[in-house]
């Protein structure tokens, strides 16, 4: 492997909550969000947990987060997508816990 190939996370998962920093609906898929968010909590379910407590993090999950106003604390299942370099956290089972 040369210095450019990266080691995928992938398979993990981990359980986070988060206060949403900003949040933005994808221009080409309208059911898709991009979320900034700091992490509260994170508790580790399967593989390695990259989500770190204290971290600001990009992540994206799908669905309706129209209701979900910025400032917000939320609960989600977090799994990292990328490398070493790089990735975001891909969240489902996405709820609000404190407005």
């Amino acid at each position: 492997m040369g210095p450019n190939s990266g080691v995928t996370a992938a398979p993990n998962r981990s359980e986070i909550k988060a206060k949403v920093m900003q949040k933005e609906q994808s221009e080409t898929f309208p059911d898709k969000w991009h979320l900034d968010l700091e992490i509260l909590e994170s508790r580790n379910l399967h593989g390695g947990n990259f989500a770190r407590v204290g971290e600001r993090v990009k992540g994206f999950t799908f669905g309706d987060l129209k209701y979900i106003p910025q400032e917000s604390i939320i609960r989600a299942q977090a799994e990292f997508l990328g490398d070493a370099r790089s990735g975001q956290l891909q969240l489902s089972d996405v709820a609000i816990i404190e407005r």
